[in-house]
């Protein structure tokens, strides 16, 4: 190892798989391509039902580099990528799906513009499954940088294979909630810690096929429920310095109770009031902003 190598922060990027064996061995060759110097790779297996495992293993028999976990039972999506934060032992952690393709230069550039920020993310290019490009992730929600815990009510921007952080943060945020997704729950961390660092260019090509876990179907009931389960965790998460957010988070979980006239009333003022938050990262223009909080006097949003 270089002395260069030696100065620069550990970066630990972590891999939850599951039935991944398609499309894994594209996405580990382009992590171990990366141009950042000082990486290791902690992939966990959730009891795969096809090679995915013994794929992982081969990797790691040629990698020094590179360590695999096999779970001993499912833990599911969210707690999976949890138990890989906590073998992690880098300065840094990284998220990385088994089916996407990282340019080499990623976790470099990530790196060299994060500074003191507690966390940093950028666009990423939608592919098919035959990487052919659709869209770009910042075609379908604005993304910028994030000061406040707030922009995390409602929405969400940020793909988690997209972003790096500081693990001592990501730990922090332990025990993950079932209900939101690691990579919503993780920003909203993030921010009460400071401000989350943006960078315009698409350093992943994200597959999009069937098999994608955020791409499944859900039922709205009980979406809503997980939102004011998930309002209530954010409002317990926001320090005593924070009163203001903790209060918003509590009349927004009151205002999702039920479709009563007065739930009604507080629900679409909410979405009036903090619009600038809640509505920041949606395409939009101000009269369409106008119009959906009208619509929240009729409905919930759930999060996402």
């Amino acid at each position: 190892m270089s002395g260069e190598t030696k100065t620069l922060p550990l970066v630990s990027i972590v891999v939850a798989t599951y039935n991944g064996a398609r499309f894994l061995e594209a996405q580990m060759d382009s992590l171990l391509a990366q141009t950042y110097p000082n990486i290791e790779i902690v992939a966990v297996d959730d009891c795969s039902k096809d090679n995915t495992f013994e794929i992982l293993e081969r990797y790691a028999r040629l990698h020094a580099h590179i360590r695999v976990f096999r779970n001993a039972a499912n833990l599911g999506y969210t707690r999976n990528f949890e138990k890989a934060v906590s073998l992690a032992v880098g300065e840094y952690v990284s998220f990385s799906d088994q089916d996407d393709i990282w340019a080499p230069e990623k976790t470099t550039l990530l790196m060299n513009a994060i500074g003191d920020h507690p966390m940093i993310y950028s666009d990423s290019q939608l592919v098919t499954e035959e990487l052919q490009p659709l869209r770009k992730h910042s075609d379908l929600k604005n993304q910028t940088p994030f000061d406040n815990c707030l922009y995390f009510a409602i929405d969400d921007c940020i793909a988690g294979h997209s972003l790096i952080m500081k693990r001592a943060i990501a730990v922090a945020a332990m025990p993950y909630p079932t209900e939101a997704a690691y990579d919503l729950w993780l920003p909203f961390f993030a921010t009460l810690y400071g401000e989350i660092q943006y960078i315009n260019t698409a350093f992943v090509q994200w597959r999009q096929h069937s098999y994608n876990v955020t791409g499944k179907k859900y039922d709205l009931k009980a979406k809503l429920q997980q939102t004011r389960t998930v309002f209530l965790m954010y409002r317990d998460a926001c320090p005593p310095a924070l009163d203001k957010e903790r209060k918003i988070f509590q009349q927004l979980h009151d205002s999702y109770e039920s479709y009563s006239l007065l739930n009604n009333f507080k629900r679409m003022r909410l979405f009036f009031k903090y619009q600038h938050y809640f509505l920041a990262m949606k395409k939009r223009n101000a009269f369409r902003k106008f119009l959906f909080c009208i619509k929240m006097f009729f409905k919930m949003k759930p999060q996402g």
